[in-house]
């Protein structure tokens, strides 16, 4: 779709102040994209049909929206002067697939003279960029694009949701920005780059740093002044830090001396904003989103009878067929445990192997959710992972699209390999072709000699043969009446036969019309069949005579000199042919030899006629020289690939997207990540969507046909910072605070947006042991959390499956908290808890359990990771184990360890008054939960929910589960710690 749009007056661009710059930096890695204006004012003229123009729109709310102008090798990105009489001309950038994918979507056709002018003074009186009409008529564009697809209008209600998201989007950058200013540089003195680079290829370097400030493991940084360049810190060691990048680095353009930077995360918000532009311009590829969280209006669903292949229970199936029949947004509510992870996997697999294939979307918030997921998929599915190597769990590295890229060249450079031996033999093959060639001319040549000699020969014998020469005359001229006689015969017996077939498959005639014809036309077919048997018979006594005439002729004349010359010469020239044929055969073998394991070349037939034998060998000849010109080229195509595909994987990345079933990545990676950026998707399944906002959520939303939330609203809420909370408060607008502080699934359920068909609630749990979940389900679901299987309890440490582990007893100074403080940041710590969770960490480790140990402060949970360093020294075991409770969300372990932290004379808990933090630490546990706090202090917090859960729970494990007490418990830890050393 396009509309044609004629500029009266030339356009004027100006470069703006980076585009040498840029252009240089770019050019460096595509040599084809011009070096300045002048080129590029010759590129756009060569369009005469106009120049396809798309218009992107702002990066935030209240900026201009941009041209792109396309050539048939690059990209122009415009903005209007503040004059708006001419255009500034920001970047150059080489044409990709996803431009061309716009392209198809929708543009202008611009027709225009393009004129250049150095700087903005220089622009001519009277110029026009023809803004607003240039904007007017993509409007109409994209409006005409929304009523093709049948997108319904965008309501004044779904302006005032897209504007408040939009003003939300921007507040939240600018207070991320705000917190930029601040962030920390790290010079460095050397870089170097690492032979770490795993499967994936990503570039690697150790940068030695200068000074004492050192990023912190994990961090996200950047190169100062290499904005693109992008990377995370995997390992510090005293002043070395190593740094893992997204994208490959070229070691020519790495400074030996300069800075790494903390990175600012502007990615989130630009794709956030994005999302909101399509959903404004009616392109988003779930047409009824705004409906839905709008106007609480969803399309029925589509009844479906579909089994999965593995059994569930009533609740799991009814989810599993209600999204296989979502039109537009399916919200399926799954307490702990109630087989979420396994009711995605049926839905996936049954939209991979249904008749209809649908591609599927799994995002989530998290990078370990998401992997958690994919990890679980039948092994029939086939799955990409897209994400950086260093964030994506053990579990989704065997997906991870670099990992099967990698492997995907190492099988196509084996098996081309084998290919291409089968070639080797092509340059001999033309070499001899050549020989075939001169030595089938030759033959030719002596076919011609032995024929002349032939004639003589007949001549020297018709010039002594006398009466017997003549009497070979007159029997060869009777021989020759009678075979031409029969062969006038047997066409008209064959025209007969053939008259008399097409009269019998009409039928046309009938009686006894067509009784007699046939008696007449058989008669004549009888006396024509018996002339021929007849002439036959004659022809064959000619013959008989015409042998005993030659016979005679040559015993008359053999011993004349003149024939006896004659015969010499023939003898002498069928010699020659015979070695010549012979010659050309042997070539012929060794080109046959050649391309016998990629070509199979015929073999003429030996009927032992000279000139046939001459004839199929020249055809064959003839034939070779297509063949030798495919077979040069697919053996140079095979070196190409081979080249190519033995450098970078990512041009196999398209094709590895193109052919999964099940693509996973975060909600921000599904439209940031360019290996899928430009995907659409039939289904996208947001796991964990409890704790997503709805400008996160709607960014992976946009890009799939249908989508299905699956989560626990009763779980952790989005992640809000706290001066973006005070805004929301400030704006004193409900709806406002609930995009900031509630999740979209959130929301959906709590305003009844969707219909009760359109919400599953999962019920039956088989995660936990029972005394985990009977109280998960009193203070967190009503009760209606059900326990269908029951685990046989085997712990060496407890008697029971749920354990408190009791600080009260201590002295205030040593359970006590105690406040830290790191750069910016409070937290909080505490010592006693931190020791006690250390030791039951090392305890379980060394048991070799599946186990995780959880705590609410990050400050917390780094005096433990360095407590357990002395036990475990190795930093990834560490870190997979040990996290925040916003980490081990969507996670499941057999052993769960988790300390409240908080102990003060106050009674306040902080952050813990969030009770749906406590529901996500409690339920990861698959055989054993073990609290440790201070039961006292926290049945007296001030929070009075905080307060209420905490009786609760003491009242809980004091009926069911086991109480044990600080001391006693380091005590046993201590004891086998010794035993385990002396054994």
């Amino acid at each position: 779709m396009f509309r044609t749009v004629e500029l009266p007056t030339p356009a004027v661009l100006v470069p703006a102040r980076e585009l040498h710059t840029k252009l240089a930096r770019t050019g460096r890695d595509h040599p084809g994209l011009p070096s300045g204006l002048d080129q590029v004012l010759r590129d756009l003229a060569v369009r005469q049909e106009g120049v396809p123009v798309t218009v992107a729109e702002p990066s935030r709310p209240g900026s201009d929206r941009s041209l792109r102008l396309h050539t048939y090798g690059y990209v122009v990105t415009l903005f209007p002067t503040r004059n708006r009489d001419g255009y500034l001309v920001v970047g150059i950038d080489p044409l990709r697939m996803r431009d061309h994918d716009r392209l198809a979507d929708g543009h202008l056709l611009v027709r225009t003279k393009w004129r250049a002018v150095f700087e903005l003074p220089q622009i001519p009186p009277g110029s026009s960029a023809y803004w607003p009409r240039l904007n007017g008529e993509w409007d109409a564009l994209v409006r005409a694009r929304g009523d093709r697809r049948q997108a319904p209008d965008i309501s004044p209600a779904h302006e005032r949701f897209l504007d408040t998201l939009d003003e939300l989007v921007e507040t939240t950058r600018r207070f991320a920005a705000r917190d930029d200013d601040s962030l920390a540089r790290y010079p460095y003195r050397s870089a170097d780059p690492v032979g770490e680079r795993r499967f994936s290829g990503a570039p690697v370097y150790v940068f030695r740093i200068a000074g004492d400030r050192m990023p912190e493991r994990g961090r996200l940084v950047r190169l100062r002044g290499e904005p693109e360049q992008r990377g995370e810190v995997v390992r510090v060691q005293d002043d070395l830090v190593t740094v893992r990048f997204d994208q490959p680095l070229d070691w020519n353009r790495l400074a030996p001396q300069g800075e790494l930077q903390d990175r600012p995360n502007e990615v989130v918000y630009a794709k956030q904003r994005e999302a909101v532009a399509l959903l404004r311009s009616r392109k988003a590829h779930n047409r009824n989103l705004m409906s839905v969280f709008v106007d609480h209006d969803a399309r029925p669903l589509t009844a479906v009878s579909a089994e999965p292949a593995e059994t569930l229970d009533a609740d799991q199936l009814a989810a599993f067929r209600a999204a296989l029949g979502v039109r537009d947004v399916l919200a399926v509510l799954g307490p702990p445990g109630t087989g979420k992870t396994r009711t995605i996997s049926e839905i996936a697999r049954a939209r991979a192997l249904s008749p209809d294939r649908g591609r599927t979307l799994i995002a989530s918030f998290t990078n370990r959710a998401v992997d958690n997921v994919l990890a679980k998929l039948p092994r029939d599915v086939v799955v990409v992972r897209v994400g950086s190597e260093g964030k994506v769990d053990a579990e989704g590295r065997a997906f991870l699209l670099e990992h099967l890229a990698a492997e995907l060249r190492a099988e196509i450079i084996a098996t081309t390999a084998v290919a291409r031996q089968g070639y080797e033999g092509v340059p001999a093959a033309q070499e001899w072709a050549g020989e075939f060639g001169r030595r089938i001319a030759a033959l030719r040549e002596d076919l011609a000699a032995e024929a002349r000699a032939g004639q003589a020969l007949d001549a020297a014998r018709r010039s002594v043969g006398g009466p017997a020469q003549q009497r070979v005359d007159d029997l060869a001229r009777a021989l020759g009446d009678r075979e031409r006689a029969a062969a006038q015969r047997a066409d008209r017996l064959r025209s007969l036969l053939e008259r008399q077939e097409r009269a019998r498959r009409r039928g046309s005639w009938s009686g006894r019309w067509a009784a007699w014809m046939a008696r007449r036309r058989s008669d004549r077919a009888d006396r024509l069949r018996a002339d021929l048997a007849a002439r036959g018979q004659e022809a064959a006594v000619l013959r008989g005579r015409l042998h005993e005439a030659a016979a005679a002729l040559d015993l008359a004349t053999r011993d004349a000199p003149q024939v006896i010359a004659a015969a010499g010469v023939l003898d002498q020239a069928v010699s020659a042919r015979r070695r010549r044929a012979a010659e050309a055969g042997q070539a012929l073998d060794a080109i046959r030899a050649a391309l016998g394991p990629v070509h199979a070349v015929p073999v003429p037939p030996d009927t032992g006629d000279p000139a046939a034998l001459l004839a199929a060998l020249t055809d064959v000849h003839v034939g070779l020289g297509p063949w030798l010109a495919c077979l040069t080229t697919r053996a140079r195509l095979l070196d190409e690939w081979r080249t190519a595909v033995s450098g970078a994987t990512e041009q196999l990345y398209p094709e590895l997207v193109r052919y999964a079933d099940v693509v996973g990545a975060t909600c921000t990676g599904a439209a940031s990540r360019p290996e899928i950026a430009g995907e659409t998707f039939d289904l996208a399944i947001i796991d964990e969507a409890g704790q997503i906002g709805t400008a996160d959520v709607l960014v992976p939303l946009v890009r799939a046909d249908r989508a299905v939330l699956v989560g626990d609203h009763r779980q952790l809420p989005p992640i809000v910072g706290s001066d973006v909370l005070a805004w929301a408060e400030e704006t004193g607008d409900p709806a406002v605070r609930d995009l900031v502080t509630k999740s979209a699934l959130e929301i959906l359920v709590e305003r009844h947006a969707l219909p009760p068909s359109h919400l599953v609630a999962l019920t039956q749990q088989r995660r936990m042991p029972k005394v985990i979940a009977d109280f998960a389900s009193a203070a967190f679901y009503g009760g209606r959390l059900t326990t269908h299987v029951e685990r046989v309890h085997n712990d060496p440490l407890f008697t029971g499956s749920l354990v408190f582990a009791d600080t009260s007893q201590l002295p205030v100074r040593d359970r006590s908290e105690t406040p830290v403080r790191r750069g910016a940041t409070r937290g909080t710590v505490n010592h006693a808890e931190a020791r006690l969770l250390a030791r039951l960490a090392a305890f379980y480790h060394r048991l070799g359990a599946d186990w995780a140990l959880i705590v609410p402060y990050r400050a917390q949970r780094r005096l433990i990771a360095q407590l357990l360093t002395e036990d475990i020294p190795d930093l990834d075991a560490v870190d997979h184990h040990v996290g925040t409770v916003d980490a081990f969300q969507g996670g499941e372990r057999d052993v769960v360890l988790y300390g409240f932290t908080r102990s003060n004379r106050a009674g306040e808990v902080g952050f813990l008054d969030e009770l749906r933090r406590a529901n996500v630490a409690f339920t990861r546990a698959r055989r054993q939960l073990v609290l440790v706090g201070d039961m006292d202090m926290l049945c007296r917090a001030r929070d009075r929910g905080f307060r209420d859960l905490a009786h609760l729970l003491r009242a809980h494990v004091l009926a069911h589960g086991e109480v044990r007490h600080h001391r006693e418990l380091m005590t046993v830890l201590e004891q086998r710690e010794a035993g385990a050393e002396l054994a």
